[in-house]
């Protein structure tokens, strides 16, 4: 008996051709380096008459690697559950985003479906856990010249998308939702104070000047914060207390274990204010002449209730 069999070849719906630019700028890992570590495709969004509409939550594509370091498409999709699912994405175009640990968020909105032959381009920039490496070009085994930082609400959320740089000097970097950045400078930059321009997602801008940085080091701007506990007096930490600093108009709630955090504004000057922490059940109690330092976090005295 003869038995006849019939071979397809599945032909990817998508291409996606991802490279890590800093790798490539250095001239590290050959002239097309593909980014390291995890990479997710999402579609976060469909472009409706120039229009973005949001689509929540997102998509993610199962994208397989091929020999050539190109991320193909075939048709499938994870959802949130971790399930998996022939995709039933509509013709159109829509907007896929490229998450990594190490990159920073890349986006772009013209992805076309149902089919292209031709492979959508991501430069993908280093983002803050990416493994900068220990020696640059310089002299005497220094690294790379880097300025780190994090940027929360007062209530202690982290803030995406802040666009941050200094302007001709570093790399430009858009927060995700950890609120973690890092700027690059060349190797060349010397060591001194530098101007960090901070456009935040409502399009305000804020600059923060006399930012010193170091020449072959890290160095790290600090958000001026307070930060405490709200215990009982043994010592047990009072969750979902409402904790107000006097003259701002925020507030921030302790955690599971008394504990919170207070955030201030980018420019920061120093101030002397009074903090009081109210209970669920109306009770509260005030500690006051506690000192705001700017870019430092001043931890205030524990605030106890019997």
């Amino acid at each position: 008996m003869t038995i006849a069999y019939e071979l397809r070849r599945q032909t990817a719906i998508l291409i996606f051709d991802l490279e890590d630019r800093y790798a490539r700028e250095r001239g590290v890992r050959g002239r097309h380096p593909r980014p390291i570590g995890p990479i997710k495709l999402c579609v976060v969004g469909r472009m409706v008459g120039g229009v973005r509409q949001v689509i929540d939550p997102s998509l993610e594509l199962v994208v397989r690697r091929n020999a050539s370091g190109y991320h193909l498409f075939f048709g499938v999709v994870r959802l949130p559950d971790g399930t998996s699912h022939e995709a039933a994405l509509a013709a159109g175009t829509y907007v896929v985003r490229v998450e990594s640990r190490f990159y920073q968020w890349a986006e772009r909105e013209d992805i076309v479906l149902p089919e292209s032959e031709t492979p959508y381009f991501f430069d993908l920039e280093p983002g803050y856990a990416y493994p900068f490496p220990s020696e640059s070009s310089l002299p005497g085994g220094r690294g790379p010249t880097l300025l780190r930082g994090s940027l929360h609400r007062p209530d202690g959320q982290a803030i995406a998308w802040v666009t941050i740089q200094v302007v001709g000097q570093s790399n430009t970097y858009r927060t995700d939702d950890t609120g973690q950045w890092a700027l690059v400078f060349p190797d060349t930059q010397p060591t001194g104070n530098v101007t960090v321009r901070f456009e935040l997602p409502d399009g305000t801008v804020e600059n923060v000047a006399n930012v010193p940085i170091v020449q072959g080091r890290e160095t790290g701007l600090a958000q001026t914060a307070l930060r405490g506990w709200v215990l009982t007096d043994a010592g047990v930490g009072i969750p979902r207390a409402t904790v107000r600093v006097s003259g701002y108009p925020a507030q921030t709630t302790t955690g599971s274990d008394g504990s919170w955090f207070y955030y201030f504004g980018l420019n920061q000057p120093a101030d002397t204010v009074s903090v009081t922490a109210v209970l669920p059940d109306g009770r509260s109690r005030t500690q006051s002449n506690v000192l705001v330092q700017p870019r430092a976090t001043v931890v205030v005295p524990t605030i106890r209730f019997p």
